[in-house]
């Protein structure tokens, strides 16, 4: 069991100590296959194997690879190709598993963790192959029906991922993974009630020896702790209950991250900002900002959807007008977001790919703070107005959003604040979209200014950018 990534993705432990744990547990498993009957072998085997345990890995490295000139080794193969893994170098730990697999290395570990690799390269069904033959070896892998359903997830086939999901429960009900991805699928599916209530098994984000807030006990006279989690959309979507909460009779603190604080000022309902990071006042209870909806018990029916639940600060928006002062239509545009999210891959565009579906005759501002460097050329070659550094954060933002006359935005931040603002605001969505957009439908029972372009097949963004152009030509027209 040397070093699963995708475990190690998900652990908790320092990386050092998890990569022990898991070294530890290794070794009494590699011990029992049978190894050459040679000394010089077994001395360098074992010296390599010590030194990977305690993850001095460029020295255990040049030992399995020294082994390696002596005989194939089938175990070196597997533990080299641990370490490439470890270090993202995908196509050597590859070649690495291949060869221990060809010198018959038939264990359920090698399969699982090319797997992993495949996963992330987007090659989906060679990665449910490969799950599927570590079922074949080891039925109980729970990880291995886990990350089948993630794959079923990410192709859409949601019904044959909630069956792999439940599977990966039966067999470890302490499966944090398998029971978030089951909750993604019941909200993406508009059952909210059991969406939210399985999502609340997601790890707590913060513990507090103040108890938590679950929507039961009486608020009256107390003061409650809101905190946010996750994103920054994350948290501009559901700070609309807070509101809702403040009406139960408490004093709310809302801790923000700093980017938002300015926005969030403009927040009914809250007695106390403070900023993430920052020293906490007494409380008496907290609660999650994204456990509101559970604790609110909110169905499709029952969300909290207003046209405009945040304001733009009036000063600001007298300080953009003046450099936005043209007559022509405006268009906010954000088509790329943070490269770290692990779904940006699907949900970014090519600032190339767009420009193409954007007639003349509108006047284009860029919401986005950072452009990548791959869009670097197309932006300077492109009428697109860029502020950069000017958006100091999402008050800056929130101002230019308040003056378009459209907002065109792929799956960001952005485009739960134009909405949360009020604002008209399309969504370009991908095949397999975030739970919040629900399923085949163009509107949002979340924002009633919102309307959602959707991929027809995965990486479809043609279908998409043609509905764009529809739309805006009978923008032209009216």
């Amino acid at each position: 069991m040397l070093l699963h990534v995708n475990h190690f993705k998900d652990a908790k432990l320092p990386c050092r100590q998890f990569f022990n744990a898991l070294l530890r547990r290794t070794s009494s498993t590699m011990k029992q296959h049978p190894k050459p009957h040679n000394d010089e072998i077994d001395a360098l085997w074992e010296q390599a194997l010590n030194l990977h345990k305690r993850s001095h890995d460029d020295e255990a490295q040049k030992l399995y690879e020294k082994l390696l000139t002596i005989q194939p080794h089938a175990h070196a193969y597997y533990n080299l190709g641990t370490i490439f893994q470890k270090q993202e170098k995908l196509e050597e730990a590859i070649e690495m598993y291949e060869e221990a697999i060809a010198l018959q290395l038939n264990h359920p570990n090698v399969y699982y963790n090319l797997g992993v690799i495949f996963k992330t390269q987007n090659r989906f069904e060679d990665a449910a192959t490969l799950y599927e033959k570590v079922i074949a070896l080891s039925p109980d892998h729970a990880n291995a029906y886990t990350n089948l359903g993630n794959i079923r997830k990410e192709q859409n086939r949601l019904e044959d991922a909630m069956a792999f999901y439940e599977k990966a429960i039966a067999l470890n009900p302490n499966n944090t993974n398998a029971h978030l991805n089951k909750s993604l699928i019941l909200l993406a599916k508009g059952d909210l009630l059991e969406g939210f209530a399985l999502y609340e098994k997601r790890r707590p984000a913060r513990a507090f020896l103040k108890p938590t807030w679950n929507g039961v006990d009486s608020l009256v006279g107390k003061t409650l702790l809101i905190y946010s989690e996750q994103g920054f959309g994350d948290t501009i979507q559901f700070c609309r209950y807070i509101e809702m909460v403040a009406k139960l009779g408490c004093m709310v603190i809302f801790e923000v991250a700093k980017p938002l604080l300015p926005l969030m000022r403009q927040l009914r309902g809250v007695s106390c900002f403070v900023e993430k990071g920052e020293a906490l006042p007494p409380f008496d209870v907290h609660c999650s900002l994204l456990s509101l909806p559970f604790a609110f018990q909110t169905t499709l029916e029952s969300i909290p959807s207003k046209e405009n639940y945040l304001t733009a600060d009036p000063q600001k928006v007298a300080d953009w007008q003046k450099l936005l002062s043209g007559t022509k239509p405006k268009v906010g545009l954000v088509w790329s977001g943070s490269e770290t999210n692990k779904g940006d891959a699907y949900r970014s565009i090519f600032l190339e790919t767009l420009l193409a579906s954007l007639p003349k005759g509108f006047e284009y501002i860029c919401l986005q703070k950072e452009v990548r460097q791959s869009d670097h050329t197309a932006l300077e070659n492109s009428p697109i107005r860029f502020f950069g550094e000017a958006l100091h954060d999402f008050s800056d933002t929130a101002a230019v959003c308040s003056l378009m006359d459209l907002v065109v935005s792929v799956d960001t931040s952005v485009a739960h604040l134009s909405a949360a603002l009020g604002k008209k605001t399309l969504v370009l969505l991908p095949f397999a979209p975030d739970w919040r957009w629900l399923l085949e439908r163009n509107d949002s029972p979340w924002y009633p200014t919102i309307q959602l372009l959707r991929q027809d097949t995965m990486d479809d963004w043609q279908s998409v950018l043609h509905q764009l152009n529809q739309i805006f030509l009978n923008f032209e027209r009216q």
